[in-house]
């Protein structure tokens, strides 16, 4: 049976010569001696207590509030250069690339220009390389969270939050050190979700609560190794109550890793739609004459089409961009996987290629809506959005000039 330290409150050091101004918690797993570090992401005090306790406890491993991915990222400086839009958008990942982007972005607003967001990580990364010591990531994989959150909501509550996040785009945070502060208390981030309706819930503790369990059983498996002594963990302050509430329990990981499977909606949606515009104008024709169903048909071209097209064109896209989305629109009307705006957007992301600099200023030009347009990374998802939000107002058009000439 695995003895559990009871845990010393934050912010006092648990072992004897150290001292850290930072939220810490102390345990020791059979004889193992576990300190957990929580952090800001944007804090320069919490780079330097990173140091100071890698420094003082010379840990045996490492654990970073990273998955895999991230940490690469993280340790890669060329990341970006090598990061292919034109295969996220082909792989269907832009949702997940886009969430990511906001999420990063508004951390690095929230920031100043002396610390980037997740520079504790790489300072303990850093550290861990120089004292040639295992690191560890301990986080779920970004995309399985992101999937799990987007999979507990339903179509109109993702629009919603969707909207929510894209709205913190085009706010600029000044942020205090007091502020920044407050951030690493558990307090500020339990009340600011429970702020959230309690439909919502669902994401909370697939982001936040599950999280807590997954870094709590990586923290714990790192300690089974008997040469390992010491370890030392690197994560958000937030995530530290519940670390302590499952870290004397053994999860099976496997069950937070699945991702949710298609709704039965989603499925029906890709037969419901064709089979109703196929019959619409086959009644039509029926009923009114050839004529009649002929003009129905026109309609959602230029209808769907055009305002596909429109959109595309709003957004400033490449003329072959906008001839897609004029084109994908109809026929996505009968063969529901081809989208106009991802087929814009794949186009505009082959013909325009991001570069670098980009990447990097996603913060500072989303700020603006000018910003939109002149960035290359945020005019893709412009070209994604506004051909997809016209073809749908198209398809509500056709459909409702449809039923009109039959009722």
């Amino acid at each position: 049976m695995r003895s559990i330290k009871k845990t010393t409150p934050p912010r006092k050091s648990a072992k004897k010569g150290f001292k850290t101004k930072e939220p810490y918690l102390f345990k020791t797993i059979d004889k193992t001696e576990v300190h957990i570090l929580g952090t800001a992401h944007i804090s320069k005090q919490s780079v330097e207590e990173v140091e100071k306790l890698i420094q003082s406890i010379k840990p045996d491993v490492i654990c970073v509030e990273l998955c895999e991915s991230r940490m690469k990222s993280v340790e890669d400086p060329d990341y970006l250069k090598k990061l292919d839009i034109f295969k996220v958008f082909k792989e269907r990942k832009m949702w997940l690339l886009l969430s990511s982007l906001i999420l990063s972005s508004f951390q690095k607003k929230m920031g100043n220009q002396d610390i980037k967001p997740g520079d504790e990580m790489r300072k303990a990364i850093s550290l861990g390389r120089l004292l040639k010591k295992p690191v560890l990531p301990v986080d779920r994989e970004i995309q399985t969270t992101l999937k799990r959150s987007w999979g507990n909501v339903g179509f109109f509550s993702k629009m919603y939050l969707f909207s929510a996040l894209l709205a913190s785009l085009l706010v600029k945070e000044d942020v205090s050190d007091e502020k920044i502060e407050e951030m690493k208390s558990d307090d500020i981030l339990k009340d600011l979700f429970s702020q959230i309706p309690k439909k919502y819930e669902s994401i909370k503790n697939v982001i936040i609560d599950e999280r807590d369990v997954y870094l709590a059983e990586k923290i714990r498996v790192s300690t089974l190794d008997k040469k390992v002594k010491k370890v030392v963990a690197v994560v958000g302050a937030g995530h530290l109550a519940g670390i302590e509430r499952n870290i004397d329990l053994q999860n099976d990981l496997s069950v937070l890793d699945e991702v949710p499977k298609p709704k039965l909606w989603d499925s029906l949606s890709l037969i419901i739609y064709p089979v109703f515009f196929a019959g619409l104008i086959g009644y039509t024709t029926w009923s009114q004459g050839g004529e009649a169903g002929l003009d129905l048909f026109s309609k959602l071209i230029y209808i769907k089409g055009g305002l596909a097209a429109l959109g595309a064109l709003i957004a400033w896209a490449h003329p072959i961009s906008i001839l897609l989305a004029f084109i994908t629109a109809p026929i996505g009307t009968f063969v529901p996987i081809f989208k106009a705006g991802w087929v814009s957007a794949l186009s505009e992301s082959y013909l325009r290629k991001p570069l670098v600099e980009d990447f990097e200023r996603i913060a500072e030009d989303s700020e603006t809506f000018q910003g939109f347009w002149k960035n290359r990374v945020l005019h893709i998802f412009l070209v994604f959005f506004l051909p997809q939000f016209g073809s749908t107002i198209g398809t509500f058009i056709v459909a409702g000039k449809g039923l009109k000439n039959l009722f």
